[in-house]
């Protein structure tokens, strides 16, 4: 999968509608004048959406990266450990 490098998207850092996020993090979007600017979580790879108001005009700047809690060395999955009835080798009724 090809991501925007830092020549491919808008030179101040920020994204449009239809570019791919090169990181996931919070990122600032900013709205075309019917809505203050506010934070979002955009996932690496995602494609910046259109705003159902302003449209393309919508931007999406990285405030900060941030690691998906799944992917997370102490929260991420791992095997469940055996349980005390298949360690017991005994049949609990």
């Amino acid at each position: 999968m090809m991501f925007p490098t830092r020549k491919s998207f808008m030179p101040n850092g920020r994204f449009k509608p239809g570019e791919r996020a090169i990181s996931t993090g919070i990122y600032t979007a900013t709205h075309h004048q019917h809505r203050k600017p506010h934070e979002v979580l955009v996932v690496e790879g995602e494609q910046f959406p259109k705003c159902r108001k302003c449209g393309i005009q919508v931007r999406f700047e990285l405030l900060h990266t941030a690691t998906d809690i799944k992917s997370d060395r102490d929260f991420g999955k791992t095997e469940d450990p055996p349980s005390k009835k298949a360690r017991s080798g005994r049949r609990q009724n």
